[in-house]
């Protein structure tokens, strides 16, 4: 298993594998984690304009489950989630 710091992660593009939309940068998500284990369950991702944003306008918010994290890459990070309707 490797170990990846965030600050390894926080510059990468997230990328939907399914439509190869670009729904945001991981420096902008909130991870959700399971309080009995420890384990982050999942990445909510307030899409390309920010957090704040996301709250006051119909920016699209993403919830994307920690097992739908296909790879990490130099660059950019695949995730496989269903596409939103906006």
């Amino acid at each position: 298993m490797e170990v990846v710091r965030f600050s390894d992660l926080a510059s990468k593009e997230v990328i939907n594998f399914g439509n190869g939309k670009c729904l945001g940068k991981f420096s902008d998500c909130d991870l959700s984690i399971d309080p009995g284990t420890g384990k982050i369950k999942e990445v909510i991702l307030a899409g390309r304009s920010g957090l704040i944003s996301s709250i006051f306008t119909s920016s699209p918010m993403y919830v994307i489950p920690w097992q739908a994290i296909i790879r990490v890459g130099v660059d950019t990070i695949i995730v496989s989630i269903p596409e939103k309707k906006e």
